[in-house]
């Protein structure tokens, strides 16, 4: 899990930058439900990152992608850029190499690792692990020059390239700590990003018959008229000849058919059903669409053995706030296992059950620069109650109507089921036999 990411010169993160998953010290409010308290150090389950249009929320969240990408999908030539994206209005910066760090928890390890570069390069990279609070280098770089201690390590130095990273190489040769980091990047990150196009492994979710009746009983708790689900095999459109030409010649497995998604509901004549009819998700309102990658990507982290660090941008994005609210309210919840930091506009999910340090705010000076600060730093927040908006707690008590009635307590025993079923005592995913 993230334990802390910090950024430096990347778009509109000019001075070094780190959003930390720490509990805050000596707060006692929520522990048991908001908080991995038995990891050491203890950590949050949520963030949820507040700030206006252009505030640097979705800057934040890209450049940890953009951190990722460059991991998981090096360069394949010498002469490949990499994904250099520098603070542009400052007349040093815009020729300043971009910094990401991350500090992680895997397998009850903690790691430090980061790295340094430009368009043309790796400058600096360093990978350590963390143990009572002192550091062990694993391998350490400067250009290209590389020190460690590990002699499979040092044979692959002459392979490094000035553009790829040495986490790469070392993963490769099987060193376990590198491999470690390595694979939780590919596999332990996760994106739900602002389309929609639900990753294939998501949607065979759905083939499971389990999880399926799981996910149906999830939409009616969350009033969703939804009887039934079905994930088909669509034939993809056809290639003009001259594309299907030249993916023959490369030998591409270009894919005769692609999954996809379709939802039931009834069809009622006055108060009773006479029929059903079927829609591909595609054709369900954006927070329907919305909801679905949400609630796969849970699905697929509890399957997967939990511990999943989500990344969810434009949270609320079309969906109603007393959804936004309850599924705020699951991600702080006993039942889950895994870690979710979101960015929203929605104050009003500042009425939810939080703790003051899952809370940062962001904002951008008159220079253009991003800044990050939680709540838990601001010594009144300490001390004093958020005041209710009073329009805000009106609609959510139902004066004005339109509220969708959501089970809350359902949601959670769907998601214990999971558990049950797929994770061991401590979430863990189940040995196959």
């Amino acid at each position: 899990m993230l334990i802390e990411f910090s950024v430096r010169n990347y778009a509109s993160f000019k001075d070094l930058t780190t959003l930390s998953a720490e509990t805050g010290s000596r707060l006692r409010k929520l522990k048991e439900t908001n908080t991995f308290y038995k990891k050491k150090p203890a950590l949050l389950k949520s963030l949820l990152l507040f700030g206006p249009n252009g505030s640097g929320k979705s800057q934040l969240i890209k450049a940890l992608g953009t951190m990722q990408k460059i991991i998981v999908k090096p360069t394949q030539a010498i002469t490949d850029t990499l994904d250099y994206n520098p603070f542009m209005f400052n007349k040093t910066s815009k020729n300043t190499d971009t910094f990401f760090e991350v500090k992680i928890e895997v397998s009850d390890k903690i790691y430090n690792y980061s790295f340094s570069y430009n368009h043309k390069k790796i400058t600096k990279e360093a990978l350590a692990l963390v143990k009572n609070n002192q550091e062990r280098i694993i391998f350490s770089r400067d250009e290209d020059k590389v020190e460690t201690s590990n002699k499979l390590l040092k044979s692959s130095i002459p392979k490094l390239r000035q553009n790829s990273l040495f986490l790469y190489l070392a993963q490769s040769e099987n060193d376990p700590d590198s491999t470690a980091v390595f694979k939780w990047f590919v596999q332990d990150l996760m994106f739900i990003n602002n389309g929609f196009q639900i990753p294939t492994e998501m949607l065979a979710l759905m083939e499971n018959k389990y999880l399926k009746k799981e996910m149906i009983s999830f939409l009616s708790f969350a009033d969703f008229n939804i009887s039934d689900i079905n994930v088909r095999d669509i034939p993809t459109a056809p290639l003009n000849p001259e594309v299907q030409k030249m993916v023959d010649n490369l030998n591409l497995n270009y894919p005769k058919s692609e999954k996809e998604l379709f939802t039931t509901h009834k069809v009622y004549d006055n108060n009773k059903v006479i029929t059903s009819g079927e829609l591909p998700l595609s054709y369900e309102s954006v927070g329907t669409r919305r909801l679905f990658y949400i609630v796969l990507a849970m699905m697929f982290a509890q399957t997967d053995g939990n511990q999943k660090t989500i990344i969810i941008d434009e949270f609320d994005d079309s969906l109603h706030v007393e959804l936004a609210s309850a599924l705020v309210q699951i991600f702080n919840s006993t039942e889950n296992l895994n870690q979710f930091i979101i960015t929203t506009h929605d104050i009003q999910l500042l009425d939810s059950k939080l703790r003051i340090d899952q809370i940062y705010l962001l904002d951008k000076d008159f220079h253009g620069i991003s800044n990050l600060k939680s709540i838990f730093d601001f010594e009144d927040a300490r001390n004093k109650g958020r005041h209710d908006i009073s329009f805000a707690k009106r609609y959510l008590q139902g004066k004005f109507g339109a509220v969708p009635v959501i089970d809350v307590d359902g949601l959670l025993d769907v998601l214990k089921l999971i558990h049950e079923k797929y994770g061991d005592s401590n979430g863990k995913k189940k040995q196959e036999n």
